[in-house]
């Protein structure tokens, strides 16, 4: 690396943190939690508000912003010859639960720790982005190739602001994806996305069921509303209240991100269990009971027989984490991670066949095919590099359960702005993404615009 270069970045850096922090928690205070055609945008209020504050952001510092249709912003920069080079985030976020200690949509720094939601997952590395590009183009540096960041809205939900800006805009020859951990993840696991469901008997002593908000989160709360003549234990994870002539059952598990479900305890789970020794249900109510049981247990899809993993990304995971009940029908929606060489088709049978077997509904809500980038690719070995000189230590690239924009895209690979052994302001099962109080050390977030800066310099160089 240039070592007046770095230096004049190290010195840039350190001057703009105030400013960096004032424009993290600018978006971090817009709760753009993605919804579907709500308030008359294609995904809430909300998005459209955190993709006008990050224009408006990124045109105060000289950018060219486009913001088609409300749906995600590009931030452009250097002319339109040569090969596009990305680097893609996203500003919507996960519901934020409950359990926080702080404001979840009031950006602080504690004892190093940027702590609001999105500071991790993504926000903070969005604004790195913008704050790499905005150094590049403040010092003059001349790239061959044309640069563009984009802000997504609808990554948590299901990427289908990603595929709308596939349909009109070429995709870039090369993208960075800063939704993971340093120094490269060059594989991500397939998606399936499927729901199970049964219809209760009229009779049935369960009046309601409900847990979870968006599929890829593990919730750490489930509730069952049940008549008055149902007998339910209580336990250190399971609550029972006696409340308008009915019996009450709340679930205490640990909320996570349903790529790395070990780290959390599914309050779906506990609830089924739960009922699964109740007193006071029909023979039929309890058979669906036991069956939704044995499809959530254990992480590694062991209650679904659907086990498997492969050397490069390790084990399958699958976990039940959106409850509803309508009208007698209960439906538990899943988030199954795929490894990497796996037959998506296959273990999707396996999933059709488990819910045959026990007499429940089966629907394939997506599909999304695994993401793959050889480890010994130029720009793989060129990131890796860079994410070794900046934080100063050697870095494992590696492959993960979690689905980024990187599987999207025809040549992209996850880049930052986390490292595996990052430390945590909180216990265990707060502060990761999509838990409660979501954090990230400030310093992980000034390193990533470092990484962005050499990484955009480094690939403009080697792309032919």
């Amino acid at each position: 690396m240039d070592e007046r270069l770095t230096n004049e970045l190290d010195k840039w850096i350190e001057s703009h943190k105030e400013e960096l922090f004032n424009d993290i928690a600018s978006v971090v205070a817009i709760r753009s939690v993605s919804e579907k055609d709500k308030d008359g945008y294609p995904y809430g209020k909300g998005c459209h508000d955190v993709l006008k504050e990050a224009e408006r952001i990124a045109s105060s510092y000289g950018f060219l912003c486009e913001n088609p249709e409300d749906r995600y912003l590009l931030i452009r920069y250097g002319n339109n010859s040569g090969k596009k080079i990305g680097v893609f985030n996203h500003m919507d976020v996960v519901p934020e639960g409950t359990g926080w200690e702080h404001e979840p949509y009031k950006c602080v720094l504690e004892n190093g720790f940027l702590v609001g939601r999105g500071v991790a997952d993504n926000k903070g590395a969005g604004m790195a982005a913008l704050y790499a590009l905005r150094f590049i183009s403040e010092h003059g540096i001349k790239l061959e190739h044309p640069i563009e960041i984009y802000y997504g809205t609808a990554e948590e939900t299901g990427m289908e602001d990603i595929e709308i800006y596939l349909q009109h805009n070429e995709a870039p020859y090369f993208a960075i994806v800063p939704d993971s951990n340093f120094p490269v993840c060059y594989g991500e696991k397939g998606n399936i996305r499927f729901d199970l469901s049964a219809e209760l008997p009229p009779d049935s002593a369960i009046l309601s069921l409900e847990a979870g908000e968006v599929v890829n989160s593990v919730p750490n709360s489930a509730v069952a509303v049940l008549k008055n003549t149902v007998v339910v234990s209580p336990s250190s994870s399971i609550s029972v209240e006696e409340k308008d002539g009915c019996i009450v059952v709340t679930a205490h598990g640990v909320s996570g991100h349903a790529a790395f479900p070990e780290i959390s305890d599914n309050a779906v789970r506990i609830l089924f269990e739960a009922l699964s020794l109740a007193d006071g249900l029909d023979e039929e109510t309890l058979r669906i009971i036991k069956a939704f049981k044995k499809s959530v247990t254990g992480y590694y899809g062991e209650g679904l027989g659907a086990e498997t993993e492969d050397e490069a990304s390790g084990k399958l995971t699958v976990v039940g984490t959106v409850l509803r009940m309508k009208n007698r029908l209960i439906t538990l929606s899943f988030d199954s991670r795929t490894p990497v060489t796996a037959d998506g088709k296959e273990i999707e049978e396996k999933y059709r066949r488990f819910a045959e077997e026990h007499k429940l509904g089966y629907e394939t809500v997506s599909w999304s095919r695994p993401q793959y980038t050889p480890v010994d690719s130029p720009e793989v070995q060129l990131l890796c590099s860079i994410a070794e000189a900046v934080h100063g230590r050697s870095l494992v690239p590696y492959t993960m359960g979690g689905g980024t924009y990187s599987r999207k895209l025809p040549f992209a690979v996850g880049f930052g702005p986390g490292l595996p052994d990052a430390p945590n302001l909180y216990t265990e099962g707060k502060g990761n993404g999509h838990q409660s109080d979501e954090c990230i050390l400030f310093d992980l977030i000034l390193k990533d615009i470092k990484a962005d800066v050499l990484a955009l310099i480094g690939l403009d160089k080697i792309i032919k």
